[in-house]
C-alpha cells in the first residue's frame, strides 16, 4: 500500500511551488470501466480546487472536436471550464506532434498550453507516456478495477512499462462499492503476484473504495504528489502549420 499522506500540507505544497501537475494514466484500448475511474478521479481533483484537465490520446482531434494539434498550431490553449467541470480534449494526433520534437523541446512547447490548468491527467499508451516524460523519471498510474478481463488488461500495461526506460509505474484497484472488496482484493493480488514472478517486481499499489468521495480524494492527492511538474517556461513558438485553428473545449469520455 502507498503510505498514507498528510493532504493539509500536500496542498500547501502545491500551493507553494509553481508549475502544472502533470498525472499519466495509461491508456488500453479495450478498457471500459477504467475509464469511469479516470472521469472520477478528473472530478474528484477539480472539486478539491485544482483546475483539471484530460487530455485522453485515444480521441483524435478533428474539426468539430479540436483539441492538443490544434493548441499546439495556435500557439494557446483552451481555459479552464467556467462551471467548475473538467476540461477533456482529444490529444492524439497532439501527441503524436510532441513526439517528433528534439530533445526537451515536447515539454517547453507542451507547458504554455497547459498553465492555466494546476492538474492535467494524460491518457496516453505506454509508449507515448515513455517518450514524453521518459527522460523526467515520472510515474505512470495503472486503474485497475474488479475482474478478470481488467487483471488482464492492467498486467498487460504493466508488462509494457518494464520494458520501458525511465518510467515506473504504480497500480490503483477501485471498487465501484465496499461489496466488491473481496473481488477487487483478489484482482490487486493477483497483479502483484503475477508482477513479482513474471516481471521482476511488483508495483507500488493501492485499494480505494471509487464510492468514498475522501478515499477517492486521498488517491487524487497522492497522484498530485507523484507527478510530472512542468515548471512555467519562456514563451516557444508554436508547432508549424498551414491556416489556423478554432480552439475550443469539450466535455466527457467515451465510456
Amino acid at each position: 500500500m502507498w503510505p498514507e499522506t498528510h493532504q493539509a500540507a500536500g496542498l500547501l505544497g502545491f500551493a507553494r511551488a509553481p508549475g502544472v501537475r502533470l498525472i499519466p494514466v495509461l491508456s488500453h484500448p479495450e478498457a471500459t470501466l477504467e475509464l469511469e475511474v479516470l472521469w472520477q478521479l478528473a472530478l474528484r481533483l477539480q472539486q478539491l480546487g485544482h483546475a483539471t484537465l484530460v487530455l485522453d490520446a485515444t480521441s483524435t482531434e478533428h474539426g468539430a472536436e479540436p483539441g492538443l494539434l490544434q493548441w499546439l498550431h495556435a500557439g494557446a490553449g483552451v481555459r479552464p471550464d467556467p462551471a467548475g467541470q473538467p476540461v477533456v480534449a482529444a490529444a492524439a494526433h497532439g501527441l503524436q506532434a510532441l513526439r517528433r520534437q528534439p530533445g526537451g523541446d515536447a515539454l517547453a512547447l507542451l507547458e504554455p498550453l497547459l498553465r492555466p490548468f494546476a492538474a492535467v491527467l494524460l491518457h496516453a499508451p505506454p509508449a507515448d507516456v515513455a517518450a514524453l516524460l521518459g527522460a523526467r523519471g515520472a510515474t505512470a498510474l495503472v486503474l485497475n478495477v474488479p475482474g478478470d478481463a481488467a487483471v488482464l488488461r492492467s498486467y498487460a500495461l504493466l508488462k509494457q512499462m518494464a520494458a520501458l526506460p525511465g518510467l515506473d509505474a504504480s497500480l490503483a484497484t477501485v471498487m465501484a462499492a465496499p461489496a466488491q472488496a473481496e473481488r477487487a482484493q483478489r484482482s490487486l493480488q493477483a497483479l502483484r503476484e503475477g508482477c513479482a514472478r513474471w516481471l521482476g517486481a511488483s508495483p507500488r499499489a493501492v485499494l480505494v473504495n471509487g464510492a468514498d468521495a475522501q478515499a477517492l480524494g486521498a488517491l487524487a492527492l497522492r497522484l498530485m504528489e507523484q507527478a510530472c511538474t512542468l515548471a512555467p517556461q519562456a514563451p516557444r513558438r508554436a508547432v508549424a502549420q498551414g491556416g489556423s485553428a478554432v480552439i475550443t473545449r469539450y466535455h466527457g469520455l467515451s465510456v
